[in-house]
């Protein structure tokens, strides 16, 4: 689940999410994945691991994904890369592209760890698509 891209929509991921859910009882987890602005002292590229939805703005969207995960008891997990607010709204630069193995790395074994052969599992690029090329 993506929104389409390059541009800046996020589309509606809740919506989808909650589609997909509630079309297919074999789905065992919900991973997100989104860019988040870093602290202080963090490096930009750095990833971070969670639970819960992974997706900012005001909130109506992750509440979408955590009910229907919620009402099914769906595990959801939550990958995050930061970024400086500039970072979020520009071409996406190096040190951003190699967050992306590491995200895949973390991906693959969170599946590996959390999830049976034969499990459905719905991997959700949160976020806008601005700096795709």
């Amino acid at each position: 689940v993506k929104a389409r891209g390059p541009g800046g929509n996020v589309g509606k991921p809740g919506e989808a999410i909650k589609t997909l859910v509630e079309n297919n009882s074999a789905i065992s987890l919900i991973v997100t994945v989104d860019a988040a602005l870093m602290f202080e002292g963090e490096e930009s590229g750095d990833v971070a691991e969670g639970v819960g939805a992974a997706i900012g703005g005001p909130g109506v969207e992750r509440y979408k994904i955590e009910e229907v995960a919620t009402a099914h008891k769906i595990p959801t997990r939550a990958l995050i890369t930061k970024m400086s607010q500039k970072e979020a709204i520009s071409v996406i630069k190096p040190n951003l592209k190699e967050s992306v193995d590491k995200i895949v790395y973390r991906l693959h074994r969170i599946i590996e760890h959390d999830v049976r052969e034969g499990d459905t599992v719905i991997i959700a690029g949160i976020g806008n698509t601005l700096g795709v090329t």
